[in-house]
């Protein structure tokens, strides 16, 4: 724990506060010391659980002797303590640091020096004084000023009351602190050697008297201390400052009680009661033994004791006044804290308590002590009043304050006064009526005299601040000629402030003087004012102005002598108010028919204004006179008087009759009320107005004028218009600007957009059609429409700008960028390329291009995709038709198109470029810059442009190609099926429509593009026409063909069969050279149009080929001379070498050498010539044509050639010389040394036999020995032996025989076989020994094999070895090595741990150190481990599954630290924001895989060293599965969710739950940018806000769900087939509602057939048609009545829905009416024609039903025989006819579709017609009432009910008139015929149909077919195992609401809980189908359900397959 700028920072503060600057690293040294660093390290970071640490510097605390902790000796130190456990005091100062708003766990940065986090302060050595303060100084200032501390939201109330509470803690701990140091300290008696225990007190008296002496004093040094102390206390209280409060009366006497109580304390303890003790005894001793003083000692006790009595009544005195004036602390609170207002209401109880205490008190009630008390409540009142007129400022401010509030403040202070002495008096009254009890009998002049001469004081400050007050008033009312008079005052004003009373001060006399003087000048400025009042009334003519001026006067004069000169001024105005009279009768009588009107005032209010005008000119000063009587009892008063009320009645008859004019007038223009709120003006294209009527405007300014001038009886009628004035202008502006921004929103829609929109505008105008029909200006719900219009316009412009911002940015950017984009990368003029860099460039640009158009081309759809999906998602009302599949599909397709030109124009402009750039007639006929480099080249048929012509042509047609393909890798959009995010917006419910696949690419059309053809027809000849000029210019390369064409090795041979000479040879290499010159003059380039053929690389060629023709033959005589020339040189050198070996005396190896060397030179010298001349003529050519390069040898050789002949001739002759001398004395050598060996050899026989190695016994050690000796000897003998040999050969001696030598190289042979491997076995096996064991593993494999090599030689030992005892110990060595080798492998192993090595040595019993460093082979081989063999081999087994357990948990381990999660931007978030699928996918079988693997391996034995980890991963690993899981979870519920509430309608009509998904939104990016910036998995999964924060998420986002699910419900039952679409799908069409255009794809997902809808052209909002498309064809029905596709996409669905059944049904009229018609001049092909697919089927069904019905009843009836005939002739004239009509050109598929239909249908009926025929003529039919006949199908239409009526047996369907387009129908069979009457008949007794059988028979087909019959849309659903009972209610739900049939395809694999409930759910179908009710209770709804009868439901059933279930017995009934 090293120290950091923290502690130190901490030590230096330490050493500063106890003066320890210099000695810093000391003071650091302590605090570094382990303990202390601890200490300060856990205070740091937070683990200690103090927020404090003190440092002392003192001598530590020990123990004496007595137990008492005294100073250790010493130095001081350091001591760090928390305070607490820890016995150490604070002896002078201490330390202390403060953790400052850091939380307990967070630690406090170490590495920073000094921050807030931690404070720093000194303490004294008492705690308690320092806390006091600091308080008083430091924080009870700060706390005091306002502006230092932020109150935040406490109120001025609890501010108060906090600093209250301070200052009273502080006073009392100020108190407390006082009361501990005060008082007195009674001495205690000094310690004495005498043991008072042991003596009695005769002894003391007797021998100790100066004892009894001293305590005499000390007893006397009390009672001086008690009295004086005593007697000092009640004098300071009787001196006590006049402005004490009650408080300090209380205060003292808690004081004294302290003080007292610490005398008595003191007098206990047992020192001082053994001083009282031993002198009380002294007094009682004997005379004999009594001390001199004792009288003395009488003297003091005597007085003790009274002074003991007088402590003790002190003490109950002190502790009873006490405990009464507590009881009055509460009441005393007030006159500290509250105002005097406050205080009057606390008064009574204050009295009362005072009263209680008075009465009951032992002590406090004497009249001196209450009297103090009620002037020490005076006291405080008049401070409080102080403190209330100054409110915390000096007295110098009252100046400044406001007058008012002041004169406010001085009464409430007399009158607290009052109060209180009444208070008082009350009280003193009541104890009179109370005889026997105490009375106040106090001085009130004493009590109340103080407060009286204060108030005295205020009322003159009252009076002088009313006179400042008027005067600034009058200043402020601006008089004109008052400035004197004010300034006048100021300056008196200003005279008296200079002299700076305190105000206050009521003790001040010097006040009262100047105050007089101030009254006196202030008297005489009144007179002056009264003058100017006087002339301020002459000055004024108006009656009005002057009584005006008289109020204004009266309300600012305040004093009474300037009051009762106004009075006089009522009878001067009174006598002017006559004239005013007559004035006003005149002004009446000239304008009482055209009065002056007041601008802006409407005609009545301004008739009754200017009558009311002059009424009140005449009535207000009437009114002023009245409250002045005296003016009124005047002689002319009464003249004026009846005067007065001619004119107002006059007056008041004027204005009540326009009253009356007014008020009939109400009616008529209330009727404007009644008109709608907004209205379409035909005049200007329908455009909205607002209908308001002006009149209204005009009645409501009346009504306010009136209402405002008072005393005008309002009609209610006019006043409830009135009340509503700002709602109806309101609503008129609000209205005006709506339809200003509709307007304005609308225009701003583009073109494109425009269908896209239109529902949007219907929508919104669905939402205005209440105003244009229901809503008057009187309609409650005004508000709420305009609430809801404006957030519907708001949600509509948030759309535009959102459609337009998206078109903008994303949509037409892109594809002009796209637009721009060069496909092609074409060089610069002035660079040139060869056909590689030409395609590469290509490649690369066409492939990083493409990748750009593919990513612009998904980028552009998607917005596109986003632009529709933005637009569908717009909620519409149910009732407007939303935006139609085709208008999306239109808009898409637009954009679609926009895509193809700008990829077409892209494309040209690439091709054009590279066309110009290829052009011959480039730029005005100029020939084009080269564009390709082509090397001309050699390929060994000929010269060859490399690239060919073709090759560039193709390279360009390639580019063309590449161009063109760019668009082939663009997918082309799926324009038939709407975006799958549009469909899951439609219908969020079902699942999305899969598109057809791939639409093709955009190539399919671009490369069909006239232009596009042309241009690359033009370039894919553009360079095909320059290969005749390049044939050409190759062909001037014919010259040297042959220097390819030859072969060169051919023709060498050729050259060389002919024997060229050396000159033929030279002339050849010349020829070659030549070649090379011409090829050098050669141009470097030549253009031909745009190809530039670059020479240098053919003239490289054949340059090269020259010199390789040249360099082959220069080679080939270079090889010659070479190898002619190293031979001669060899020999040489090789005869030299051995002519120069020299020979000994008796050397006959070498002798013999020397004489066959001289031999060979005499030979050669005569043909040396012959091979050196060649080899210079050779080399001379060489040099001149062919530099080649010699090495040094080489050249080394050439040069001395002829040197070194010359040379070895003349060695030659000096040797042939010198032995020639010598050969004699050779021989006898020879024949001299042969006998000499012999006879050694035979002492080295005899000497080996005698103690050679084969002597018996020897030990195989000394037999090795013996065997290396004697092999030494016999080598030597045997090298000698070859010599001779040759000696013997030199001179023609015979040679001589050695068998002994021959027999002993035997032996030795057999010897070293066994000695040689014994020898290596044993130093082998030693040297391993050796080895040390962390070397062992590494040589394994080595000793391995050479101990098997070993042990493999032993045994190919000679059996004649295998006796020898060497042989023996050479086996048993190899094979105990052998047997411990494994064990040392399986040891050396890297799974071999230390825990291993300890079972082995516990095993063993043997010490085994392993880890030590010198541990070596030889200690294992010591421990027989071979003993242990299964043993060890048990332990080595278990290491190696240890190993891989433990080396499976690392890689498991390192897997999952380096495994992370791959996030993903979701749309257009484009940050990460969700989960990689994949990724999830694969890390979650990972994970699973782990966990097996794991579980596997703690499942092992052997896996126990590792439990703990292993479960650690379990746990780990376990948690982070389900952490994944419920995050994924989660994820898919946000992404489905996020598009729906994070923009668009849905989340405008759901708010709380957008609001909702807000916050989701906002924690789920919270989480998982966490999560992105961690990226590892297990970290992510670990996480605790993740893992906290999923289950809240995932809780969320289920409530959102089924709150969306609550809403799609709603939109379901509004139009029930929404119930067969996904929520995905009808979430897509909700929001496309509006534009009708854009659900145009999602049709055909609600109606069988309808795939598209055809709008108005003049209004894109009126459906008109309906239609089947089918690729370019189509069938189109007439709606009989057009559709608006406006409001609610579900209302306008529901009239599509039934207009559709109209239309069809109209269709089915007109056919019924053709039927008649066909083949009675209409042929069948025209009635095809005439009608759509279904209804022409419908009408042959009609002409067969009734032909076949009319020929029975003929037959029947008529008896006609013939009609059956004649009927029989016409169906099949008409199958005749038909098939005719298949056999021609029927123009579309469709058609055909349609006539073959109706082949088959009606082959069918004929051969029902001819089977019946049949029976008729059997006899077995007889009329139409057969059965044969009734059980057909049967079509009729109903003229009575105009209804196409279908009848199968008796059960007669009315046909549904669903439009089915134009499909194939099924091949009518007998069984088809029989399923159709068993069905009809279950149908007709309320009962659904199962058709059984095996898969692919049929069942659903048949009952589709049977819908289509009927004309019902059969929605076939396929079951599984995954069906839900609520996923069925939705699909019965719909099917009983829309009346349409449901086939549940293989309805047994449904599980069976499930079947049990929907069985529940048929049953409520059938119940309510029979009761034939309209709604009825569907299980699991709380509301009935709508039932349209013609509901059908069909079960298809495999029986007997796996997986399918019983059906249960309910479900069967």
């Amino acid at each position: 724990m090293a120290m950091q700028e923290r502690h130190r920072w901490m030590a230096a503060n330490v050493a500063a506060s106890f003066g320890m600057l210099d000695k810093t690293h000391y003071v650091e040294s302590v605090l570094g010391e382990y303990n202390n660093l601890k200490k300060l390290n856990d205070f740091l970071e937070g683990k200690s659980k103090h927020k404090h640490i003190f440092v002392y510097y003192q001598r530590p605390d020990v123990p004496n002797e007595q137990g008492e902790l005294v100073d250790a000796k010493g130095d001081p130190k350091l001591l760090i303590t928390t305070g607490e456990h820890e016995d150490i005091r604070i002896k002078s100062r201490a330390v202390y640091f403060l953790r400052n708003v850091v939380p307990d766990s967070k630690p406090v940065k170490s590495d920073v020096a000094c921050d807030g986090d931690l404070l720093f302060g000194e303490m004294a050595a008492s705690p308690l004084e320092s806390l006091n303060t600091g308080l008083l100084d430091v924080f009870k200032p700060l706390v005091s000023q306002p502006t230092t501390i932020d109150w935040a939201s406490c109120d001025t109330d609890q501010t108060s009351e906090f600093k209250s509470t301070l200052e009273k803690f502080t006073v009392e701990l100020s108190q407390g602190i006082q009361s501990l140091t005060g008082g007195i300290d009674l001495p205690s008696p000094e310690p004495t050697e005498v043991d008072l225990r042991t003596l009695s007190y005769n002894e003391i008296a007797k021998d100790h008297p100066e004892l009894v002496t001293q305590y005499e004093a000390l007893l006397e040094q009390w009672c001086h201390l008690i009295e004086q102390y005593l007697e000092q206390t009640l004098e300071s209280q009787q001196k006590e400052s006049e402005t004490s409060g009650p408080r300090t009366e209380l205060d003292f006497w808690r004081y004294r009680l302290q003080k007292i109580t610490s005398i008595n304390e003191q007098l206990r303890t047992k020192e001082r009661k053994s001083v009282m003790t031993l002198l009380q005894a002294i007094t009682k001793v004997p005379q004999d033994v009594a001390p001199k003083n004792r009288q003395t000692v009488f003297n003091t006790l005597r007085r003790w004791k009274q002074i003991d009595i007088s402590i003790t009544e002190a003490f109950n005195e002190a502790k009873d006044n006490v405990k009464y004036l507590t009881t009055l602390e509460k009441f005393i609170e007030p006159l500290y804290i509250s105002t005097p207002a406050a205080i009057l209401e606390t008064l009574p109880a204050l009295m009362n308590a005072v009263k209680m205490v008075h009465t009951i008190a032992r002590y406090y009630n004497t009249t001196e002590r209450m009297t103090n008390l009620f002037a020490k409540i005076t006291n405080q009142m008049i401070t409080k009043c102080k403190e209330c007129v100054l409110d915390g400022e000096e007295s110098d401010s009252l100046w400044s304050k406001d007058p008012q509030l002041l004169i406010k403040n001085l009464h409430s202070c007399i009158q607290l006064n009052d109060s209180y002495q009444e208070q008082y008096r009350l009280t003193k009254e009541t104890l009179l009526s109370l005889p026997k009890g105490k009375q106040f009998d106090f001085s009130e002049t004493l009590i109340f005299g103080r407060f009286d001469l204060f108030c005295r004081r205020v009322t003159k400050l009252i009076d002088m601040f009313q006179t400042i007050h008027q005067f600034t008033s009058l200043s402020k009312h601006r008089f004109d000629g008052m400035e004197p008079l004010v300034e006048a005052f100021q300056r008196i004003f200003q005279e008296f402030q200079i002299k700076r009373h305190d105000l206050l001060d009521f003790h001040n006399n010097r006040f009262d003087r100047d105050y007089v003087e101030f009254n006196v000048r202030i008297s005489d400025l009144e007179s002056n004012l009264r003058q100017f009042i006087n002339q301020s009334f002459e000055s004024i003519a108006s009656i009005e102005a002057s009584l005006k001026l008289l109020a204004k006067f009266q309300s600012i004069l305040q004093r009474d002598s300037l009051r009762s000169d106004l009075e006089n001024k009522f009878a001067v105005i009174f006598h002017n108010y006559g004239l005013e009279l007559t004035h006003v009768q005149d002004q009446y009588e000239k304008f009482k028919t055209s009065p002056p009107l007041v601008r802006n005032l409407p005609p009545v209010a301004g008739h009754v204004t200017w009558s009311r005008h002059l009424y009140k000119r005449i009535e207000s000063p009437m009114l002023k006179f009245q409250m002045n009587p005296a003016v009124l009892a005047g002689r002319d008063s009464r003249k004026l008087i009846r005067m007065y009320n001619k004119m107002a009645k006059t007056l008041v008859e004027f204005e009540t009759l326009w009253l009356q004019a007014w008020v009939n007038s109400i009616e008529t223009v209330k009727a404007g009320l009644q008109a709608t709120l907004i209205i379409k003006h035909p005049d200007d294209g329908m455009r909205f107005h607002v209908n308001f009527d002006w009149e209204i405007l005009q009645l409501i300014r009346e009504t306010r004028c009136l209402d405002r001038m008072g005393n005008v009886e309002i009609p209610e009628s006019a006043r409830m218009i009135l009340l509503q004035e700002h709602k109806f202008k309101s609503y008129n502006h609000e209205l005006t600007y709506f339809l200003k921004e509709y307007r304005r929103i609308t225009q701003s829609i583009k073109p494109i957009t425009t269908n896209l929109m239109k529902p949007h505008i219907e929508n919104l105008e669905f939402k205005m059609r209440p105003g244009l029909v229901i809503l008057t200006w009187t309609s409650m719900n005004i508000e709420s429409y305009l609430d809801e219009i404006w957030k519907e316009l708001d949600r509509l412009e948030m759309l535009v700008l959102a459609v337009n911002d998206l078109m903008d940015s994303r949509i037409d950017a892109n594809l002009k960028t796209v637009a721009n984009v060069m496909l092609v990368n074409l060089p610069e003029e002035s660079e040139l390329v060869s056909l590689d860099e030409f395609v590469d460039m290509q490649e690369r640009h066409v492939r990083a291009t493409t990748d750009f158009l593919v990513a612009k081309n998904t980028e552009i759809e998607n917005a596109v995709n986003d632009l529709l999906g933005m637009i569908v998602a717009f909620e519409l009302e149910p009732h407007v038709p939303s935006v139609t599949e085709s208008e999306i599909i239109k808009v898409k397709a637009h954009y679609n198109w926009s895509m193809y030109q700008a990829l077409l124009n892209a494309t040209k402009n690439s091709l054009k470029a590279m066309k110009l750039r290829l052009s011959s007639n480039y730029r005005e006929g100029d020939q084009p810059p080269a564009f390709f480099e082509v090397d001309l080249q050699l390929d060994g048929i000929g010269v060859r442009l490399q690239p060919s012509v073709e090759e560039i042509q193709a390279a360009i047609n390639g580019g063309a190609v590449a161009v063109l393909k760019c668009s082939k890798m663009i997918e082309a959009w799926d324009t038939v099926t709407i975006p799958k995010n549009v469909q899951l917006i439609l219908d969020a419910n079902l699942p999305p429509v899969q598109g057809t696949g791939s639409q093709g690419t955009f190539y399919d059309r671009i490369a069909q593009d006239r232009e596009i053809l042309k241009v690359v027809l033009l370039l894919t000849g553009s360079v095909q026409s320059t290969k005749n000029q390049c044939n050409e210019y190759l062909t001037t390369f014919g010259n040297y063909e042959w220097t390819w064409k030859d072969d060169i090795r051919k023709s060498y041979k050729e050259f060389e069969a002919e024997g060229p000479s050396l000159d033929e040879f030279e002339a050849k290499l010349k020829s070659f050279t030549k070649i090379e010159k011409q090829v050098e003059e050669m141009k470097g380039q030549h253009q031909i149009s745009a190809l530039m053929l670059q020479t240098a690389s053919l003239a490289t060629s054949l340059k090269d080929l020259a010199k390789k023709w040249k360099a082959a033959f220069a080679k080939q005589l270079h090889k010659d001379a070479w190898t002619k020339l190293d031979s001669v040189s060899e020999m040489i050198k090789e005869t030299g070498k051995k002519l120069s070996r020299e020979v000994g005396q008796g050397d006959m190896d070498s002798l013999a050498d020397v004489m066959s060397t001289l031999r060979t030179v005499y030979v050669k010298e005569s043909e040396i010539d012959l091979d050196m001349v060649p080899i210079e003529h050779m080399y001379r050519i060489l040099d001149e044509h062919l530099a080649v390069a010699m090495d040094a040898e080489e050249q080394d050789k050439r040069s001395k050639l002829r040197s070194s002949w010359a040379a070895l001739l003349e060695e030659t002759e000096k040797k042939q010389l010198e032995l020639a001398d010598s050969q004699v004395a050779y021989k006898k050598d020879l024949i001299k040394t042969v006998n000499a060996f012999k006879r050694d050899i035979t002492k080295f026989r005899a000497e080996y036999e005698r103690s050679g190695p084969m002597v018996r016994g020897i030990p195989p050690r000394e037999a090795v020995e013996r065997l290396k000796r004697f092999k030494e000897e016999f080598d030597v003998r045997d090298r000698k032996q070859d010599i001779y040999y040759k000696g013997e050969d030199l001179f023609g001696v015979p040679h001589q025989q050695y068998p002994a030598l021959n027999l002993t190289r035997q032996e030795l042979g057999y010897l070293s076989q066994l000695y040689d491997l014994y020898v290596a076995v044993l130093e082998t096996i030693k040297e391993w020994k050796e080895y040390l064991w962390t070397d062992v593993p590494d040589q394994m494999e080595m000793m391995q094999k050479t101990i098997d090599s070993f042990a493999g030689r032993c045994k190919k030992m000679p059996k004649q070895l295998r006796e020898w005892p060497a042989y023996n110990e050479l086996k048993k060595e190899i094979e105990d090595f052998q047997e411990v080798l494994p064990l040392l492998t399986e040891l050396g192993k890297p799974s071999i741990m230390p825990r291993h090595w300890q079972q082995i040595m516990d095993m063993t019993g043997k010490e085994l150190p392993v880890d030590s460093e010198n541990f070596k082979l030889q200690a294992l081989i010591d421990a027989q481990l071979n003993e242990f063999t299964d043993e060890i081999s048990d332990i080595t087994e278990g290491a190696d599954k240890q190993l891989v357990i433990e080396g499976k948990i690392k890689e498991i381990s390192a897997q999952w630290e380096g495994m992370f999660f791959d996030f993903g931007t979701w749309k257009t978030r484009d940050y990460p924001c969700v989960l990689a699928g994949g990724k999830v996918g694969e890390t979650q079988e990972a994970l699973e895989e782990t966990m097996m693997n794991l579980n596997t391996m703690n499942a092992q034995r052997h896996s126990l060293p590792f439990k703990e980890e292993l479960n650690g991963l379990l746990t780990t690993l376990s948690d982070t599965g389900d952490t994944i899981e419920r995050w994924f979870k989660v994820q898919q519920m946000w992404t489905s969710l996020e598009s729906v509430f994070t923009g668009g309608d849905i989340a405008k009509q759901m708010p709380m739950e957008a609001k909702k998904f807000q916050q989701i939104d906002k924690d789920w990016i919270k989480i998982m940018q966490k999560s992105a910036e961690t990226k590892l998995v297990v970290p992510c999964c670990q996480n605790d806000m993740l893992k906290q924060m999923l289950p809240v998420l995932s809780e969320g986002l289920e409530k959102c769900q089924k709150s969306l699910e609550s809403y799609l419900e709603g939109k379901r039952n509004k139009f029930p087939r929404f119930y067969f679409t996904s929520d995905p799908v009808l979430l897509k069409i909700l929001s496309q509602g509006s534009d009708p255009e854009s659900i145009q794809e999602d049709f055909e997902k609600l109606f069988d057939a309808i795939n598209r809808v055809q709008f108005d052209k003049a209004d894109k909002k009126k459906i008109i048609k309906i239609m089947e498309v089918n690729g370019p064809v189509s069938e189109i029905v007439d709606l009989q009545s057009p559709v608006m596709a406006v409001g609610n996409i579900e209302d306008w669905l529901l009239a599509l829905e039934y207009e559709m059944q109209r239309s069809v049904r109209r269709e089915c009229r007109i056919c019924a009416l053709e039927c008649p018609q066909v083949m009675n001049g209409l042929s069948v092909g025209d009635f095809g024609n005439k009608c759509i697919a279904q209804v022409t089927i419908a009408g042959i069904q009609m002409i067969w039903t009734t032909d076949f019905q009319d020929a029975l009843v003929r037959m029947s009836r008529d008896k006609d025989r013939a009609v059956m005939a004649t009927a029989n002739k016409k169906f099949v004239q008409m199958l005749t006819d038909l098939i005719a009509m298949c056999l021609t050109d029927l123009g579309s598929k469709m058609n055909r579709t349609k006539f073959e239909t109706l082949v088959t249908i009606h082959v069918h009926q004929k051969d029902l017609f001819q089977e019946v025929w049949k029976k008729v003529r059997e006899g077995k039919v007889k009329d139409e009432n057969d059965f044969e006949w009734l059980k057909q199908t049967r079509l009729y239409w109903k003229t009575e009910t105009d209804h196409c009526v279908v009848s199968i047996a008796d059960v007669d369907f009315t046909y549904s008139y669903e439009y089915l387009g134009c499909k194939e129908r099924l091949v009518i069979t007998a069984l088809t015929d029989r399923c159709y009457v068993t069905q009809s008949q279950a149908l007709g007794m309320f009962f659904g149909g199962a058709p059984a059988g095996p898969a692919g028979t049929g069942k659903t087909e048949t009952t589709k077919d049977m819908g289509r019959t009927l004309g019902v849309f059969v929605v076939v659903t396929n079951c599984s195992d995954q069906h839900r009972f609520r996923d069925m209610a939705k699909i019965f739900k719909g099917l009983c609401m829309s009346g349409l049939w449901g086939c549940f395809d293989e309805f047994n694999r449904i599980e069976l809980e499930v079947l049990s409930v929907v069985a529940m759910q048929v049953e409520s179908i059938c119940s309510a189908k029979r009761q034939a009710v309209a709604t009825f209770m569907f299980p699991g709804e709380i509301a009935p359900i709508k039932l349209v009868p013609s509901v059908g439901y069909f079960i298809t059933m495999n029986p007997g397959y796996a997986g399918r279930q019983e059906l249960p017995e309910n479900v069967k009934a």
